[in-house]
């Protein structure tokens, strides 16, 4: 259970669009894990359910055409910047409702009712 909520910074997305270290697969899926931290995985771990939950993937920054300047070691394209910010402030939104629910839940299940009936 995530015991806080985890907040998507810009460090968080940015690697997403970086090349992986030769010899290493690419790390194109970053999920939450079931202890609330994120990680980067290969898109097969998460196929074969050995990944946590995911939150962003390289495709949907590219798909929102968020991009880094080659060769820049992660410095974001002109205008990309507001545009990887309004992705993070959704996710992080999106992060925090889940977290509500989870707790909502879990202390329902304690007191052994159902959520919105105290």
């Amino acid at each position: 259970m995530i015991t806080h909520p985890s907040r998507l910074t810009r460090a968080h997305a940015i690697p997403l669009l970086l090349p992986s270290p030769a010899g290493h697969p690419d790390r194109t899926v970053l999920v939450l894990t079931d202890d609330g931290r994120f990680a980067y995985v290969a898109p097969q771990a998460v196929l074969e359910g050995e990944a946590g939950r995911i939150v962003l993937t390289r495709a949907e920054l590219l798909d929102a055409e968020i991009r880094v300047l080659p060769g820049s070691g992660g410095h974001l394209a002109s205008g990309c910047g507001p545009l990887l910010d309004d992705v993070l402030d959704y996710l992080n939104d999106w992060l925090a409702s889940e977290q509500l629910t989870a707790e909502g839940s879990s202390c329902a299940s304690t007191v052994g009712e159902a959520p919105g009936t105290t």
